[in-house]
């Protein structure tokens, strides 16, 4: 994973509760201690990643992270930012704002569309999805953008399944809505400049279909890089129980689907050996051992590196704290 200085991404994700955000910071820690300048992203709405660094990293911008050898910066992603930006957009100059918004992403048509409908009341609730609508332009900017040509390690700590699914399910969707929206404009516009030539009016108005197909684009190569097995990789976090293991599985099924590459499989706070077990403690490992049996038999993570993370008995958190981590999972 530390080999090679071309960039590459790794997004670890999973079940609410199972430790994706140590197992992620703690990566990012290894990485930068390996000598990668590192970026860590927290694509959850709720974010633990300043609780884990012990460091302020909210504002959705890049923070350095204080410790490590090569430089490290966290970034977590802030949705609610991003909702006030669409509510102020929509209140702004008499509801025109709103149409300035989605003009600077690509959308201007849609607003002029929704417009005419007398729709704009609809504009002043931010869309479902937003969440992930916003990660997928954080994860553009690295790809365009000069401010992050820096770093040869990206680390994902993404949100709990379900919204992980939606965003990288989110490029294909609007690779094929936009597919759609460029088909009808084109019908539209023909049979429009027909009557206009009619008339003498024709005029051309390609901005809104060049903005879209540019926007699709940008899409396709986020798709890309969702599925390419060279620079990306999705690593599945759970922890020794039926349930998480069950939901672990059909992560990967899912992930498989959208060809999202997957190698590992990281297991997390596993009761450490003991030679005199308590009561409970022999009931949790008896348990425990039952979730790493379904693993082996189960036909989606059979195949997987299986990594044991044990249950430690500090709370992990500071650079210190992760570095310890990060050399008991990542050897």
């Amino acid at each position: 994973m530390v080999s090679g200085t071309e960039r590459k991404y790794y997004m670890l994700g999973g079940k609410g509760g199972v430790g994706k955000t140590s197992c992620a910071a703690s990566l990012a820690v290894k990485f930068a201690n390996s000598g990668h300048p590192t970026l860590v992203v927290s694509t959850d709405p709720a974010h633990s990643l300043s609780d884990s660094f012990a460091q302020d990293l909210a504002g959705g911008t890049l923070v350095p992270v204080e410790g490590p050898d090569a430089p490290l910066f966290a970034l977590e992603i802030n949705p609610e930012n991003a909702r006030e930006e669409f509510r102020s957009a929509a209140q702004r100059n008499g509801g025109t704002g709103v149409k300035d918004f989605m003009d600077s992403m690509g959308l201007g048509m849609l607003a002029e569309q929704l417009g005419e409908l007398k729709l704009g009341e609809l504009l002043d609730t931010p869309p479902p999805g937003l969440d992930e609508a916003i990660a997928i332009s954080k994860v553009m900017q690295f790809l365009e953008s000069q401010e992050y040509g820096m770093f040869t390690r990206i680390v994902f700590d993404t949100a709990p399944t379900g919204h992980t699914l939606r965003l990288l399910s989110l490029p294909d969707f609007l690779d094929a809505s936009i597919g759609k929206i460029l088909k009808l404009k084109q019908k539209i516009a023909s049979a429009t400049s027909a009557i206009k030539s009619v008339f003498g009016q024709e005029e051309t108005r390609q901005d809104a279909a060049d903005k879209l197909e540019h926007l699709r684009e940008r899409m396709i190569k986020v798709r890309e890089l969702f599925r390419d097995t060279d620079s990306t990789e999705f690593v599945i976090v759970t922890i020794p129980t039926v349930m998480a293991v069950s939901e672990s599985s059909r992560l990967h099924a899912s992930l498989k689907k959208e060809n999202v590459p997957v190698k590992r499989l990281i297991v997390n706070q596993i009761l450490p050996p003991s030679a005199s077990d308590c009561k409970f403690c022999a009931m949790k490992r008896k348990d425990q051992m039952r979730a790493l049996d379904i693993i082996q038999g189960d036909p989606e993570l059979s195949h997987l590196t299986l990594i044991q993370a044990p249950l430690v008995d500090v709370e992990i958190r500071g650079v210190p704290a992760l570095r310890f981590l990060g050399d008991i999972i990542w050897k």
